[in-house]
């Protein structure tokens, strides 16, 4: 196993378990590292590919997760919102301001 090989499989368990800061410190050890990949050894270059596209796919996936948790976030933060469309169909979004009544 490659040194970039255990950087990769390092970069996937910081993905999985969310530790953003291994992450921060994985990236610039990779770039430094993309320079010593094998020439002519066809086998450790698949290798390589396929945990890079593992990774690649695990950042998508982490990417969606983040903008999921923000929107939800600023949904829960500003209150509901009322959707409605005018007679030319321009779109327009409603804050639903909470009432001060509170539970009988």
């Amino acid at each position: 196993m490659t040194q970039l090989e255990d950087l990769l499989d390092q970069t996937r368990d910081a993905l999985l378990s969310g530790d953003i800061d291994a992450l921060a410190k994985l990236g610039p050890l990779m770039e430094s590292q993309a320079g010593a990949i094998p020439r002519g050894d066809t086998e450790t270059a698949d290798r390589l590919r396929r945990k890079a596209e593992r990774n690649a796919r695990l950042l998508l996936a982490a990417g969606r997760g983040l903008r999921a948790a923000r929107d939800r976030l600023a949904d829960i933060t500003t209150g509901p919102t009322l959707t409605t469309y005018d007679e030319r169909g321009r779109k327009a979004s409603h804050s639903l301001a909470p009432t001060s009544l509170g539970r009988f």
